[in-house]
């Protein structure tokens, strides 16, 4: 009996230092949360209408610049962003099922030659050596206060290979933050940036984030078959501005990931702060009736030894 109470006491205590790390991870996880959607949600109004503009651009003038040039999908970059640590509840589990979707989809269609991987973040980079998937290259994940600088490099690698010839579509594919108990697997593309594409992204962009109604009249906020006058030159503006529009995309989306990621975790240390507590309840009302059924017992053998005195 005292065995079984020492070991109450010994799993007892190691769950209450389990659920002080956890509710420890939690914090950390809320407050980096925090920042990470406010940044998020700060730059999705600028990226809507960034998009609209384009919209328009490739609808008039499509031959001014390579990518706004359709093109059929025959070699695919696909840049998967995830996480580099786990403790995140199902949010890269969902994300790697999304990818192998995407693939099979990929897959069936008549143009398609081959599919090459941008993996940003560890865990990602794991998934895609074990589905035998040919990685070009491999970043950290972008999720501690992430600036456009650190999606500069991923950037310019994708719209260099896209320029030079050597993939001829390039997409996103990471977490959607919605809210804080909801992150969706995205798939997006990013270039071209031809008229059909641009228009079933930026529909897919607003549904998926459930866009409040003032981002919804912001969509249509330019009047339709409106023209843009350039000044120097169509040329010169788009080789400038367009780059820099795919980047803000391409930043959008590493927000995305870290508002995802830090809110995924903050959710799963939230479980299992609760999870330990009810272990804890359980065990502390194991321990109270193995005490108690103890003092009976020896209080029932002192009874019976001083009946056997008397």
């Amino acid at each position: 009996m005292a065995r079984n109470l020492r070991d109450l006491r010994r799993k007892m205590k190691a769950i209450k230092s389990t659920r002080q790390v956890t509710k420890a991870m939690e914090l950390v996880a809320a407050s980096k949360m925090r920042r990470a959607v406010q940044n998020a949600q700060v730059l999705r109004r600028y990226a809507l209408l960034a998009w609209q503009m384009l919209q328009q651009i490739a609808a008039q003038r499509p031959s001014l610049h390579p990518f706004l040039v359709e093109q059929k999908p025959s070699k695919v970059l696909a840049i998967l962003f995830s996480s580099d640590r786990g403790l995140c509840g199902s949010l890269n589990t969902q994300l790697f099922r999304a990818t192998n979707q995407y693939l099979q989809q990929l897959a069936s269609l008549p143009s398609f030659e081959r599919v090459d991987f941008i993996a940003v973040g560890r865990k990602g980079q794991q998934f895609l050596a074990r589905s035998k998937q040919n990685i070009l290259a491999a970043f950290p994940a972008l999720s501690n206060h992430p600036t456009s600088r650190d999606a500069r490099p991923i950037m310019r690698m994708a719209a260099d290979a896209f320029l030079r010839g050597e993939v001829d579509h390039v997409v996103l594919i990471f977490p959607d933050f919605v809210s804080a108990l909801l992150q969706e697997p995205a798939v997006k593309l990013l270039l071209p940036l031809s008229e059909t594409e641009l228009r079933g992204m930026l529909r897919s962009l607003a549904q998926s984030r459930k866009a409040p109604r003032d981002v919804d009249i912001a969509l249509g906020t330019l009047p339709a078959g409106g023209e843009y006058l350039f000044e120097p030159s169509a040329e010169d503006i788009l080789s400038t501005v367009l780059p820099q529009l795919t980047q803000v995309q391409m930043y959008q989306a590493v927000l995305e990931a870290a508002a995802s990621e830090h809110s995924a975790r903050m959710v799963a240390m939230r479980n299992a702060t609760d999870n330990a507590s009810d272990i804890l309840d359980d065990l502390t009302l194991t321990y109270n009736q193995t005490r108690q059924a103890s003092i009976t017992a020896q209080l029932a053998e002192l009874s019976a030894s001083k009946a056997a005195l008397d």
